[in-house]
């Protein structure tokens, strides 16, 4: 009983000495002593600083190190960065191995966030990023099968880097990658077709965005995932009958 207890507080005061490092780094940023790929003071200096032990520094950039905000490089120091991605990717592969989550609410996900970030991107909408959305589309009506997967993850990246919102940016990076073999397999098992259909849906999307309307633009992104969701439950339903 006394072992769990000692175990519970080591993990309380971990989480607390985490807490003030990440504010002291706050406090860095707000002075502009530091910046994203910047290197963070040393060991030395946070424990002078923060009046705390050298093992609980350790842990708490330990902590931080497993969350994506810092790294540590060997002779180098720990530097500011940026692999929350990486982090929140960890956590939804968990969670999908550990069957607490599929493809179909990932693919659901995805969906609220691009339709999120198709309104935020209707009101920015540059000409340049317009032209990397149109080179996409174009690459993709050329497409192989091989290379359908790549260049559909592109068109889809660069119309929520036109939202300019970097948390649906984050989400959807992180999202991607972790379905990235089930749109591969999909795209990849469906008829000439479909891929046909599965292209017009782009173009809808793309000429809307240029048109800068809100709702037909919104229910084309409705229409591509419909279809991407109906193809995963036929895949699920296929997989189910083989066993």
């Amino acid at each position: 009983m006394d072992q769990i207890k000692e175990t519970t507080e080591s993990a309380e005061q971990t989480r607390k000495v985490y807490l003030l490092v990440i504010e002291h780094i706050k406090t860095l940023i707000q002075r502009g002593e530091i910046s994203f790929g910047g290197k963070l003071p040393s060991e030395r200096q946070l424990m002078a600083t923060l009046n705390l032990s050298r093992n609980s520094i350790r842990e708490a950039l330990r902590s931080l190190e497993n969350m994506g905000i810092i790294e540590s490089r060997h002779g180098q120091g720990n530097f500011l960065v940026n692999h929350m991605g990486k982090s929140l990717g960890s956590i939804f592969s968990l969670l999908l191995f550990m069957n607490q989550c599929n493809d179909l609410e990932i693919s659901q996900l995805r969906r609220s966030i691009e339709i999120g970030a198709y309104l935020l991107a209707v009101k920015q909408a540059p000409g340049a990023e317009l032209k990397k959305l149109a080179h996409s589309l174009h690459l993709m009506e050329c497409a192989s099968v091989e290379d359908r997967t790549k260049i559909d993850k592109k068109f889809h990246d660069t119309l929520i880097e036109i939202s300019g919102n970097r948390l649906l940016q984050l989400l959807n990076e992180t999202l991607s990658q972790l379905f990235e073999s089930s749109i591969k397999q999909l795209q990849t098992d469906i008829s000439s077709e479909q891929w046909q259909t599965l292209l017009a849906y782009h173009t809808q999307i793309y000429q809307y965005l240029a048109e800068r309307n809100e709702s037909a633009g919104t229910k084309a992104l409705i229409r591509h995932y419909d279809f991407i969701d109906q193809a995963l439950r036929q895949t699920d339903q296929a997989d189910y009958h083989k066993q």
